[in-house]
C-alpha cells in the first residue's frame, strides 16, 4: 500500500487480513527528499514530512547557516522513520588560472559550467555604497575610440585637484575601480586602464571630469568548474529516472525540479561518466555519536581531501552499542539515520540537524562553489514484518550487526 492510496487507510484491517490471507504483506511506505539550495523551504509532502527551518548562508570560513532538520508524522499510523543524504559539490578545479579576455560574462554562458569562462568575482559593492567615498563616473568614461563604455562596465573614483604653493601648478590625485556587472548585483573583476582627459580644475567635483579607458579586460578562471557527487546510502526514490535509481540513488543522476528548486544531476550536466559508486559514510569523523557534534560531509573530503564543510546534529544522537528511545542513530553498514521509536501520530521528531559549519579550512580552493545537500526521508509503517520484508526496508543484518542491533531495538517497540 504506497503513500498515495490514503484512501485505502480507513479499511487497513481488511488490507492486513487480504495481505495475510495471500501470504505477503503490503507496507505503508513514505519517501520525502529536499534540496539544500539558497531558496529552499520546509517539504510538506503526503502523510509524512520533512520539516525544515533553512537559513542559508555563503561558504565562509567560521560562519554557520541555520539548518533544522526534523520529521512530522500528520497521518494516522505510527512510523518508523530513516533518513540519509545526498550530496552535489560544485567548485573551480586547481587549473583555474585567472585570465582576461575582450567580453564581458553573461548568465546565458551558464549552461555550460565546464567551460572556462566563469567570471572573477570582484566586490563592487564596497564602491557602489554612498559612504564609500567613490563616486560613479561611468557616464563621463569613452573607450580608446571615444564611444561610450559596453553596457555594464561601472567605473567609480573618487579625486581632487590642488594647487602648488611654490610653481602653483596644479596637482591631480586620482583612485577608481572599474568591474562588470554581469547580473543585478554581481560583479566581474577587470583589468583597465583609466586616465582624467579633462575638467579636473582646482576645486572641481570628480563626478564632473572626463576621462578614457585605453584598456578594457575581463577576469575569468581559466578550467572550469568541476563536479563531486556522493551518496550516504543506497537509497531509490519511488518514480525517480532510470538514471537516479541505476545509481542507486533519489536524485543523483537525474534532472527535475523539487519544491521550485532546479537541479539537473545528470552524467552530461556534471561532465561524468557514470555517476560514481554509492560511497557510504564510515569514517569516525563524519559520524555523530554524542549531542551536538560537529562532523564532516563527504562531498568535500572526497573532492579536495579538505573537511571545511561540516554539520552540527541535534542533541538526542545515541550509538547502536547503547540504544535508546526517541534518538538519531546513524548505521555505518547502510547509511541511514534511524530514528529509534515509532513515530506516533501528530509527532514530530527532536532535531537531526541543527546547522551547516563551515570551517576555518575552507580556502581558495572553494572559490565559486556551491554545495547541494538532499535530505532523503523514508517512513514505513510500525510493524516487525515492514522492517524486514522485502516490501519494506528488508532489514535482515547478520547477529551482531548494525543493522541487526536496530532491527532487534525497533522490533521491541513494533505496533501490534
Amino acid at each position: 500500500m504506497k503513500k498515495n492510496k490514503k484512501k485505502k487507510l480507513a479499511a487497513a484491517s481488511g488490507l492486513a487480513l487480504l495481505a495475510f490471507l495471500a501470504g505477503t504483506f503490503a507496507w505503508i511506505n513514505s519517501q520525502d527528499q529536499k534540496i539544500n539550495r539558497v531558496d529552499a523551504a520546509a517539504i510538506k509532502d503526503d502523510s509524512v514530512s520533512v520539516e525544515e527551518v533553512w537559513n542559508p548562508k555563503d561558504i565562509i570560513p567560521g560562519t554557520e547557516a541555520t539548518k533544522e532538520v526534523t520529521v512530522k508524522n500528520t497521518g494516522n499510523v505510527p512510523v518508523f522513520v530513516r533518513v540519509s543524504y545526498e550530496e552535489v559539490l560544485k567548485y573551480l578545479t586547481e587549473k583555474g588560472a585567472v585570465t582576461n579576455r575582450d567580453k564581458g560574462w553573461t548568465a546565458s554562458e551558464k549552461p555550460n559550467p565546464l567551460a572556462d569562462d566563469v567570471p572573477v568575482e570582484y566586490d563592487g559593492e564596497k564602491y557602489v555604497k554612498q559612504e564609500s567615498g567613490y563616486t560613479d563616473v561611468t557616464s563621463k568614461v569613452k573607450d580608446s575610440q571615444g564611444a561610450a563604455l559596453p553596457a555594464g562596465v561601472k567605473v567609480y573614483a573618487k579625486g581632487s585637484v590642488t594647487k602648488n604653493p611654490v610653481t602653483t601648478a596644479e596637482v591631480t590625485t586620482f583612485n577608481y575601480s572599474a568591474f562588470f556587472e554581469y547580473a543585478p548585483g554581481k560583479y566581474q573583476a577587470m583589468e583597465t586602464d583609466v586616465s582624467v582627459t579633462g575638467g579636473n580644475t582646482e576645486g572641481s567635483l570628480v563626478g564632473n571630469w572626463n576621462f578614457a579607458m585605453s584598456k578594457a579586460k575581463y577576469s575569468v578562471y581559466s578550467g572550469g568548474y568541476k563536479y563531486a557527487v556522493t551518496n550516504w546510502a543506497a537509497a531509490s526514490l519511488e518514480g525517480a529516472s532510470p538514471e537516479a535509481t541505476k545509481a542507486k540513488a533519489s536524485l543523483l543522476g537525474s534532472a527535475g525540479k523539487k519544491y521550485d528548486i532546479e537541479y539537473d544531476y545528470t552524467t552530461a550536466a556534471l561532465g561524468l561518466s557514470e555517476i560514481p559508486a554509492v560511497t557510504i559514510a564510515t569514517a569516525a569523523e563524519q559520524i555523530p555519536v554524542a549531542n551536538s557534534e560537529k562532523k564532516g560531509v563527504q562531498a568535500d573530503k572526497a573532492a579536495l581531501n579538505i573537511s571545511g564543510i561540516n554539520i552540527e546534529y541535534g542533541t538526542d544522537m545515541g550509538t547502536t552499542a547503547d540504544l535508546k528511545n526517541d534518538n538519531w542513530v546513524y548505521n555505518k553498514e547502510d547509511g541511514y539515520f534511524y530514528f529509534t521509536s515509532p513515530l506516533k501520530s501528530g509527532a514530530t521528531t527532536p532535531q537531526l540537524m541543527k546547522k551547516l559549519v563551515f570551517t576555518n579550512a575552507i580556502g581558495k580552493e572553494y572559490t565559486n562553489a556551491t554545495y547541494d545537500l538532499i535530505v532523503k526521508m523514508e517512513a514505513i509503517q510500525a510493524t516487525k514484518e515492514a522492517l524486514s520484508d522485502n516490501t519494506g526496508w528488508n532489514l535482515n543484518g547478520s547477529d551482531g550487526s548494525e543493522t541487526k542491533k536496530i532491527t532487534t531495538y525497533l522490533d521491541g517497540q513494533a505496533v501490534s
